[in-house]
């Protein structure tokens, strides 16, 4: 999601894959900052990405020291609830979870009706205010 409640890039992938395994794959191509919770820390993701341009910032776990973050990702960090937001209107609102498709072709169909759906009619999207860093 990007700072207009967007959606900036999406993927489909089993259930059972962990989102850590598909963050490369959703920011290809991108230069920008990356703001995730818990479950994204990972030492070998961020030098990855990092190679691409891209910084993943993420809290500590309880068992971590400390990250000092600059006041812009510290905002940043704490909007992520309008991503969870997000997924509850689509589930919800536009009913992303609940089809019962009888084909492949379906369920894709209705998984894109309802991603476009949201980005076509949504009028109060979930926005986040973009705060400059002063480092």
């Amino acid at each position: 999601m990007n700072q207009f409640g967007e959606i900036a890039c999406s993927a489909l992938s089993n259930g059972h894959v962990a989102d850590i395994k598909m963050v490369e794959q959703l920011v290809a191509g991108i230069e920008a900052k990356l703001y995730g919770d818990r479950g994204y820390i990972s030492q070998e993701l961020k030098i990855r990405l990092k190679d691409q341009g891209i910084d993943l910032i993420t809290y500590h776990r309880k068992n971590m020291q400390a990250i000092q973050f600059c006041a812009s990702d510290e905002y940043h960090l704490r909007q992520r609830n309008k991503i969870e937001t997000l997924f509850s209107l689509l589930k919800g609102q536009y009913n992303l979870v609940t089809s019962k498709a009888r084909s492949l072709h379906g369920f894709l169909s209705g998984i894109y009706a309802s991603l476009c759906a949201y980005q076509l009619t949504h009028q109060n999207k979930p926005t986040i205010q973009i705060k400059e860093s002063s480092a």
